[in-house]
């Protein structure tokens, strides 16, 4: 009886402590890692891949994760309008690309020919370019507006197409 005390004890903490990670990852924007599964997905419900080039010490990129990309995230009306990865130009971190090759992610970030962070870009499901990419920061006041307006266009884009 004790050793199944014991048991039912030790599962109830791991338990917490998976919701505990969960909860701390939500709001949080996700790292890319299979974009050929996000691609797959993007075509099913007709939404964008939105990709977030950045890099470990760019402060900018930090006020755009911070101030717009990590509410999108976790926000109900955008939700079901985009799927949005994080791809990290400094980073070895493997990645699956649209067409199923295993490639680092400052590799994808050469192979996009992504030379400033931030730059957001807008893509189909299979990595096509729908909108004119979001490059730096210009004017932050309009940052949430620009980036409403290329989710938008892009959605429309897409539905448009057979």
């Amino acid at each position: 009886m004790i050793a199944m005390l014991f048991l039912v004890r030790r599962l109830l903490v791991l338990v917490f402590l998976a919701v505990a990670i969960e909860s701390a990852a939500q709001g949080e924007l996700r790292m890319a890692n299979d974009l050929h599964g996000l691609g797959r997905e993007s075509d099913l419900r007709k939404i964008p891949v939105v990709l977030f080039f950045s890099s470990v010490h760019c402060e900018y990129c930090d006020l755009v994760r911070d101030e717009f990309l990590n509410h999108l995230s976790t926000d109900p009306a955008f939700m079901n309008k985009l799927l949005l990865r994080e791809v990290r130009m400094d980073s070895i971190r493997p990645l699956l690309d649209f067409s199923r090759q295993s490639i680092s992610h400052a590799a994808f970030t050469e192979q996009r020919a992504i030379e400033l962070v931030p730059t957001i870009q807008f893509t189909d499901g299979v990595g096509d370019i729908l909108v004119e990419d979001i490059v730096g920061v210009t004017t932050l006041g309009f940052y949430g507006a620009y980036l409403e307006q290329a989710i938008e266009q892009s959605l429309n884009i897409l539905r448009l197409r057979n």
